[in-house]
Order: structure tokens, then C-alpha cells, then sequence
């Protein structure tokens, strides 16, 4: 099935009922605009397989221009607003779109119609290019098929107990597997959809109580934020269940007890959509779940024992753009590692590469340290996480001045501020006289980690 005939079924089955919460707008009423935004592509030179790149904050029109791109047999590349020029540039170039939509009163977002426009489409084809940095190397793009989508949501909706009457609180942005899953379950489900422009810890319960929400979609320490913010939930709210990743089983258990909402942990990445998730009528805490058909998840170790997590199904990407020789065409490894219990439940153990991970992005270290290089007092740098106060990681950099020059702290963040989108801004800065290194002359990242927060004394 293709995205488009996805949503084709969506506004058959529920044309009526409310699609969007805040302002109102109905799944028939939504098709309107998706109709319109493909004629207005079109019209633009946009067609099968041209690739279209979004700069938007996390809104309503990402889902009208995605499921607009999926009729035309276009490509979607959206984008986080919050990368400098300097990080756009090489993107847009690197996805070849011929378009790039900056603005809400762009023509595109605001025109309507009836009729869709005609045209073939293939389930096989490309829908998204989503970039990531994944777990090495600089930001990769993951061809995408509308398989990619459909095909896990079925079992997605299924296992968790989606249904047409549930209200989605969905603030992780489109530009993001997470996000975009979530939005397509809502689709399969008939459900409605509250989208915000970010998470807000503050304003979560307010949220919560405005859109009505049953569910909500979180990662990382974003439930360890709830819990400490001093705000108080309404009394009989609403919301029954939090479904994500990255939640420790001690925060899942403390906010259950707390607020007497299901937690559903799960397990995915921009390469492979969903793959793993429990039961939340079976609850095993530090378990990411079983596999979700049609995908298939081993654990690349003897049954109990640490190995590498991998997967294979239609759900996984086709490849990585412009990078044929990396492919996917059997089991695609995760570069996560993890163990698997004799009924199929995978728990995660750690990641096995330097990659980090911040406020639910991940950073590639070596994008941080390519800026502080740029610094004119810079010798060396290097970059490595470190645990934060939360639950993911804190960007933590190291510094050597050029001989002869002076460096603090404050001017080589202001330098990153510049450069770099907020989440890869280093979060602690140390001045040193040199980088510790192995005797292949290779910085020694385990030493910087255990420096951090102390004088360094290699």
C-alpha cells in the first residue's frame, strides 16, 4: 500500500470525524488541502520521484506537504529549522530537490481542491529522504519507501491498542521517524492528531487537557521532565498511555505509580521505523519489546548473551542516497547492541559506536569537532558524550589553543553557537595543553569521558 492510498482510506472510512485538534479540521477537510498541494506542486515541476525539502517547525502543513509529495510519487526531505545555512547547504544539495518550501504562506500550503491529482504511483517507490547521522559519519539520508510506513503500522496500531475515539499528543517534529510514524499510525487508526511546534514539560499537562490527548508519544528524558516539573495534572485527565524510547524502567514505573498512565516502550530508528514493542497489557520493565510483523529482529549473539541488534523487513529503508554499495538487502545492522530472551523480548545494552545522544538527536562528534577546527585558536579538538542530568547525554568538548594563544571556555561556545544548531552546542568545554591519545595514535575517547568534569590528568 502506498502513503497515499493510506490516507485515501483513512478519509473513506472517517471523512467525517476530526482529523486535526486545534484548530479543528476533519480527515475530508484535510484531503482538500492535500489535493491542493499536490496540484500546486505539480504545477511547479514536481513529479515521480522529484525530491521536494521542507525548512518548517514542527507543524500541520509537514503532513500536507508529505502526503502531498506521497500522491505526486514525489520525495519528501524535510528538514530541522534549526540547522545554520552551513548545515542546510550540503543537505539540499546532497537530496537534489528541486524545491524547498521556508514559509507557511507559501502557495503550495494554501491551495485546495476537491479532485486528486492522477498519476502512478508504487509502494516500492521513495516517499521521504530522511536524514540522520545515524551511528557514524556525517548526516546520511535514508531512502524511504511508502512501505517503509505502511507496512508497520498495522501491527503498530494493533499492538498497542490505537483506535478511531484516541486523541495523539504529537510534538516530536516530522522531520523525524518518531514523528512521522506516529502521524501514520494516527492515519491506520482513524484517531485524531494534536500537533505542537516542541515538547514543553511546563506546558505538558496543559496540552494534555486542551487536545483531550489519550496518547502521547515521547523519547528520551522527556518523562523524566514531566515528573519533575512542579505542575500537577488535571484532575481525571485524560491521557491512558505514553508510547517511546529511552524512558529508564525506573522513570516508566515512577511515572505509571505517579500519574496512573500505561507506558509502552518500544524500539526504531530512521532506517527501520518500528521494529520492537511490548504489550501494555503485559508490562516487562527494561524490555524493548518483541518484534512487530512483518519485521524480524535477532540479536546477532547465542539466546541471553550481548550482540549486535539487527533487522530485516519491508519496513526497513531501501538504502542510504547516493550510497548504493550500502544498500539493504538482508539484515540491516542497527549498531546498537542488545540481548534477546528466550521469548523474543530484546533489551538494549548500549550503543557501540561514539555517536551521541541529546535531547533525542543524534550528534556525530565529528561534526562538532569539524567546527571548533574552524576556531582560530583551535589546535585540536575532540568531542565526546558524557551522562547528562537527565537521561541522554551532554555534548562534552576538549580544546587545545595554538601555541602562543589563549582560549576560555565562553568564546569557543559563543564560536559553536554560530555554527551549530543548539542541540550539538557543547554543553561543557575544557581547555587543555594536549589530547590524550592510544598507542595508534588515535585520540582516546574512554579517557576524555572519564576527564570530564575534573581536571584532566592524562
Amino acid at each position: 500500500m502506498t502513503l497515499g492510498a493510506l490516507f485515501d482510506a483513512a478519509v473513506d472510512r472517517h471523512g467525517t470525524r476530526r482529523l486535526l485538534l486545534n484548530p479543528d479540521v476533519s480527515y475530508a477537510d484535510f484531503a482538500l488541502r492535500v489535493n491542493g498541494c499536490a496540484h500546486a506542486l505539480r504545477e511547479r515541476g514536481v513529479g515521480r520521484g522529484r525530491a521536494v525539502a521542507a525548512v518548517l517547525p514542527n507543524s500541520p502543513e509537514l503532513l500536507t506537504l508529505w502526503l502531498a509529495c506521497a500522491r505526486l510519487g514525489a520525495v519528501f526531505v524535510p528538514l530541522n529549522p534549526a540547522l545554520r545555512e552551513a548545515e542546510l547547504r550540503p543537505l539540499l544539495e546532497h537530496s537534489g530537490a528541486v524545491l524547498v518550501v521556508e514559509r507557511f504562506d507559501d502557495p503550495v500550503l494554501t491551495a485546495r481542491s476537491v479532485s486528486a491529482p492522477s498519476g502512478l504511483v508504487s509502494a516500492d517507490d521513495p516517499v521521504t529522504l530522511l536524514y540522520t547521522s545515524g551511528t557514524t559519519g556525517k548526516p546520511k539520508g535514508c531512502v524511504l519507501s511508502h512501505t517503509s510506513y505502511t507496512a508497520p503500522a498495522p501491527a503498530f496500531v494493533s499492538r498497542v491498542g490505537l483506535c478511531a475515539d484516541d486523541r495523539l499528543l504529537a510534538c516530536l517534529p516530522l522531520f523525524h521517524m518518531a514523528g512521522q510514524s506516529f502521524a501514520v499510525s494516527a492515519l491506520q487508526a482513524g484517531a485524531s492528531l494534536g500537533i505542537t511546534p516542541k515538547f514543553s514539560a511546563s506546558g505538558f499537562w496543559g496540552q494534555v487537557e486542551n487536545f483531550g490527548a489519550t496518547v502521547f508519544r515521547h523519547l528520551g528524558e522527556m518523562l523524566t521532565l514531566i515528573l519533575r516539573t512542579p505542575n500537577q495534572p488535571p484532575p481525571d485527565h485524560p491521557l491512558r498511555m505514553v508510547y517511546g524510547g529511552g524512558a529508564r524502567p525506573d522513570v516508566a514505573r515512577a511515572f505509571t505509580e505517579r500519574f496512573g498512565v500505561t507506558v509502552v516502550e518500544g524500539y526504531g530508528m530512521s532506517e527501520t521505523n518500528t521494529v520492537l514493542c511490548t504489550d501494555p497489557l503485559r508490562p516487562r520493565p527494561g524490555s524493548l519489546g518483541t518484534a512487530l510483523p512483518p519485521a524480524e529482529v535477532r540479536v546477532a549473539a547465542a539466546l541471553g548473551e550481548v550482540g549486535e541488534i539487527q533487522v530485516r523487513g519491508p519496513g526497513v529503508m531501501r538504502g542510504y542516497h547516493r550510497a548504493p554499495q550500502r544498500s539493504c538487502t538482508d539484515w540491516f545492522g542497527t549498531g546498537d547492541l542488545g540481548w534477546m530472551s528466550a521469548d523474543g523480548h530484546v533489551h538494549f545494552a548500549r550503543r557501540r559506536t561514539d555517536v551521541i545522544r541529546r535531547r533525542g538527536e543524534n550528534i556525530d562528534p565529528a561534526e562538532v569537532e569539524e567546527a571548533l577546527s574552524e576556531h582560530p585558536d583551535v589546535l585540536l579538538s575532540a568531542v565526546v558524550g558524557v551522562p547528562g542530568e537527565l537521561s541522554d547525554e551532554d555534548v562534552s568538548a576538549f580544546v587545545v589553543p595554538l601555541p602562543g594563544r589563549r582560549l576560555c571556555s565562553d568564546s569557543v561556545l559563543a564560536w559553536c553557537r554560530t555554527r551549530l544548531a543548539a542541540f550539538k552546542v557543547p554543553h561543557h568545554v575544557t581547555v587543555v595543553d594536549r589530547l590524550p591519545m592510544t598507542p595508534t595514535s588515535k585520540i582516546n575517547r574512554s579517557l576524555l569521558r572519564a576527564a570530564h568534569g575534573r581536571n584532566p590528568q592524562w
